[in-house]
C-alpha cells in the first residue's frame, strides 16, 4: 500500500502527541507522582548511605516555621554524619529534572544541572552553615544524568563501602550507580504509567455508621 502525505503528517501527529503527552506525565505534579518520584529516590540513597554511616535522620530542619512573619522554615532530605568530616553533619537535598522539558530546549543538560545545584545551595547552604554544617545539592535528570556534586557523594559512599566490605572499589561502585539507576528506572515509570487518580474509600468508617449495620 502507497503512504499518502495525509497518512504522513497524521503519524508525525500522533508521535508529537505522544511525545507531549510523556513530558507533560514527567513535570505534572496532580496526583503527587512528581513528590513520590523524588521521595523514591530520596529514600534509595538514605538506605545505601545508611550501609556506611550510622547517624542518618531523614528531613532534617535547619530553621523553624515562623507563621507571624509566613517563613515556612527550612527542611531538607537527608542528614549524615561523617560523610566529609568527622563528627559533622553533612545535608542532602535531592531536586530531580527533566532536561528535555520545552523550557530547557535551550540550554545542555549540563547547564541546567548546574542551575538546579546553584538554586539549591542559594536556598539553603547558608541557614546550613549556621548549623556548622555541609550542605551538598543531589542534582539529576530523569533519565539518570548526575550533577558533579552528586556524582561526588556517590564516589565517596563507593570508597567507604569498599573499605567496610573489604571489596574492590569497581564493585562497590558498580553496587552504588546500579541501586541508584533503579530508583531512577522506578521514579520515572511511576511518573509515565501511574495512576494520578486518589481512591476515595467507600466504606466511611470514620463516623462509625457501617457499624450500625453490622451490629
Amino acid at each position: 500500500m502507497l503512504r499518502t502525505k495525509e497518512m504522513e503528517n497524521s503519524e508525525l501527529e500522533r508521535f508529537f502527541e505522544e511525545e507531549s503527552s510523556d513530558k507533560h506525565a514527567l513535570d505534572c505534579k496532580r496526583g503527587g507522582l512528581v513528590i513520590q518520584r523524588h521521595n523514591e529516590i530520596r529514600d534509595c540513597i538514605g538506605d545505601i548511605a545508611s550501609q556506611v554511616w550510622t547517624h542518618i535522620i531523614k528531613e532534617p530542619v535547619v530553621r523553624e516555621a515562623d507563621v507571624k512573619n509566613a517563613d515556612g522554615g527550612l527542611r531538607l532530605d537527608l542528614g549524615i554524619r561523617g560523610v566529609w568530616q568527622p563528627q559533622v553533619e553533612a545535608l542532602f537535598d535531592v531536586k530531580v529534572v527533566d532536561t528535555d522539558a520545552p523550557s530547557h530546549r535551550m540550554r545542555s543538560p549540563e547547564a541546567i544541572l548546574e542551575s538546579g545545584a546553584k538554586e539549591k545551595k542559594r536556598v539553603y547552604e547558608q541557614a546550613v552553615v549556621e548549623w556548622r554544617g555541609n550542605f551538598t545539592p543531589i542534582v539529576l535528570s530523569v533519565d539518570g544524568l548526575l550533577h558533579r556534586e552528586a556524582e561526588h557523594f556517590l564516589k565517596r559512599m563507593a570508597a567507604n563501602l569498599a573499605h567496610k566490605w573489604e571489596k574492590p572499589y569497581s564493585q562497590t561502585c558498580g553496587y552504588v550507580r546500579a541501586r541508584l539507576a533503579f530508583a531512577i528506572i522506578r521514579a520515572t515509570s511511576l511518573c509515565l504509567r501511574g495512576s494520578r487518580v486518589k481512591w476515595r474509600s467507600g466504606l466511611g468508617m470514620d463516623d462509625g455508621v457501617p457499624l450500625y449495620s453490622i451490629l
